[in-house]
């Protein structure tokens, strides 16, 4: 009996784009649908959930995957007791395959997430390395084109920018061929609830940084008899305007540093320019004070017996303006609101800067030259940057 041979026509051992279905390679070069497109801190950007459900729907189910290549912990800070805020770095990386289980393709991207002011330290970490993986995985999908928001990169447009390819026949435009099919608007998932602490009655007022009038417009003599004795001088700000009362920290500033510190804070909580003129007349108001005071303790000594005794008087004469001194005084002003307002953006309260200055240059914010403020602020930017990308 003669034996004849079953042969069997196996799948090529590598895979290339055309490898890719119609259907695929019309889905891929497709317009994203805007109700897809979220808007967080005036960035576009998608959901990781959905990139993983289009991941899904052009690829199949088991037709790619996911693999962390790195994931470390950047940063742990307790902002305030038992309030806790996290950063991880993600590497990922993203394969994909062909209908018949070929590796197609595989993209390498990273990525930082951030968790701010959680109450829970473990469900920091949690939510942290969760945000910082999926970050990175949807870096690794823009690759893929306009499907999975290539085209966001363009000033966030919603208009394709991969529209055609050389590597793939134009898909046929008949009915054989499925159209993308419209979803509902994508809608971001939960986010973790962050408790602000309030231990008494006088904190459940909350404060938002918006100047738009009310305590912005207290004035000076007011100031110290609206400041409640029990209210911490940072808080978190709610609905009606500042966080603590500028005015009366600026009566109290002791040295020109310290009040140059209290109008920095002002500024990085965004004062207006009326406020902001209200702390200048505080400090106006103390150097001449400062400039009198030697005028009035000699007039207050008792005349001497005899006018010959008597030494002449000599007035006092006030300093001449050092433009050069006040134009230094306000570039550190300008550079500590910078970084105040840097250390905001990664929930650093102004004790936790002074930690990182010491850190980098030995001495506190307040006594950090201009060069030293604008590097220090720099990394912080930099890495609020990687953690909100």
């Amino acid at each position: 009996m003669t034996v004849i041979p079953l042969h069997r026509n196996a799948p090529a051992a590598t895979a290339g784009p055309v490898d890719l279905t119609v259907e695929q390679v019309k889905t891929l070069l497709a317009p994203i649908n805007p109700s897809r497109v979220q808007n967080l801190r005036g960035q576009s950007h998608l959901e990781a959930w959905d990139v993983r459900r289009w991941l899904n729907r052009v690829f199949g189910f088991g037709g790619w995957s996911d693999e962390t290549l790195e994931l470390a912990p950047v940063a742990q800070i307790e902002i305030n007791p038992g309030r806790w805020t996290v950063v991880y770095r993600a590497q990922v990386r993203l394969t994909v395959k062909t209908t018949d289980g070929r590796v197609l393709t595989a993209y390498d991207d990273a990525a930082m997430g951030d968790s701010r002011n959680q109450p829970s330290l473990g469900d920091a970490h949690d939510q942290a390395m969760k945000t910082a993986l999926s970050q990175a995985l949807k870096r690794c999908a823009h690759n893929l084109g306009d499907a999975f928001g290539l085209s966001l990169y363009n000033d966030g447009s919603r208009q394709a920018v991969g529209i055609w390819s050389a590597a793939h026949p134009k898909p046929a435009d008949d009915a054989d061929v499925p159209a993308v099919p419209d979803d509902a608007p994508v809608k971001p998932e939960p986010a973790p609830v962050v408790e602000h602490q309030a231990p008494d009655a006088e904190q459940q007022v909350q404060r938002s940084k918006r100047a738009e009038g009310g305590p912005w417009e207290t004035s000076p003599k007011q100031a110290p008899q609206q400041r409640p004795r029990a209210v911490p001088d940072r808080q978190q700000a709610g609905p009606t305007g500042p966080s603590r009362d500028y005015l009366a920290d600026a009566q109290a500033a002791e040295s020109r540093e310290q009040f140059d510190q209290v109008r920095a804070a002002a500024v990085a909580e965004g004062a207006p320019p009326e406020y902001l003129a209200k702390l200048d007349a505080v400090a106006q108001q103390k150097e001449q004070a400062a400039q009198q005071a030697p005028k009035q303790q000699a007039a207050s000594k008792p005349a001497a017996k005899t006018a010959a005794a008597r030494p002449t008087a000599v007035p006092s004469i006030p300093s001449a303006p050092d433009p050069e001194a006040d134009a230094t005084r306000q570039q550190h002003a300008v550079a500590l609101a910078e970084l105040l307002a840097a250390g905001q953006a990664l929930a650093l309260e102004p004790s936790h800067l002074d930690d990182i200055t010491r850190a980098e240059a030995g001495c506190t914010a307040a006594e950090c030259t201009v060069e030293q403020l604008a590097g220090i602020t720099a990394d912080l930017r930099a890495a609020a940057e990687g953690a909100a990308a």
